[in-house]
């Protein structure tokens, strides 16, 4: 059973923990993660079907409905996936239900959190290059803190870039790992793709990808990638706040003394 670290670990013992941390939440959150690769999927077919047939008024607004659809659907769905991970991380375990209202709920402060860090780190990086990364390391644990700790958008905002005070670079360096291990399962999706795409003669003719890549592939691969995402995302998370939780302790401790 997977037990949350009680003191700060290595960078090596927090991925150990988020591995830990993906085996005991898999069976328990796959689902979630391919429905919601899943309701996006449609919406890969959209640019290729509107350059071959000019699309009107009415198709656009139909579009435009469809993707307000498909984000709070996307949205409630990922904000049930971490909901369920950190309760199996809490030894809690949350119900599908009870995930998902609480995905339901927060989905007005995730949007908020993601678009208020999104405008801020492009803004960051459009202006100048160096912020905007910086800006992308304070933030990134938002829409985490949204969900984990029930925050607002602002104050999740506040509070990731307090996890991260004066852990900026190891901060990046486990996030830079992540990134390098989801990369590998991109380069495999990708083979993976290139291979339906060969075998299939119709496909290559028509220059559209298969539409089992987007509906079957796709959801498959995000059952695995989203949990694994998550789980180490929130191992990193964890150790962050145990640090930033000891550090306050021993603060009040000092003040009292």
């Amino acid at each position: 059973m997977y037990q949350q670290a009680t003191a700060p670990l290595t960078i090596g013992g927090v991925l150990d923990s988020g591995f830990r941390l993906f085996r005991e939440c898999l069976s328990k959150s796959f689902w979630l993660a391919a429905v919601a690769a899943l309701v996006t999927a449609p919406f890969n077919l959209v640019g290729p079907y509107f350059q071959r047939n000019p699309p009107s008024a009415g198709a656009i607004a139909a579009v435009g409905c469809g993707v307000v659809l498909a984000m709070f659907l996307a949205f409630t769905l990922y904000g049930a996936l971490i909901a369920r991970i950190d309760s199996v991380a809490r030894n809690a375990v949350l119900s599908v239900g009870e995930a998902l209202a609480i995905g339901m709920r927060r989905v007005p402060a995730l949007l908020v959190a993601f678009l208020a860090a999104a405008i801020v780190v492009g803004a960051g990086l459009l202006l100048v290059l160096v912020p905007g990364f910086i800006f992308m390391i304070w933030f990134v644990f938002a829409p985490t803190a949204v969900i984990v700790e029930r925050l607002g958008p602002f104050a999740s905002l506040s509070y990731s870039r307090a996890l991260v005070r004066g852990h900026w670079w190891r901060t990046a360096a486990l996030l830079t790992i992540v990134g390098i291990i989801l990369m590998v399962l991109y380069i495999v999706l990708v083979l993976v793709v290139g291979i339906l795409v060969v075998s299939n003669p119709g496909a290559v003719a028509s220059g559209e990808p298969p539409w089992y890549l987007n509906f079957v592939v796709g959801p498959v691969l995000g059952a695995f990638a989203g949990p694994l995402t998550y789980a180490l995302t929130l191992s990193i998370y964890y150790d962050l706040k145990t640090r930033l939780e000891g550090g306050d302790l021993a603060a009040r401790i000092a003040a009292t003394a």
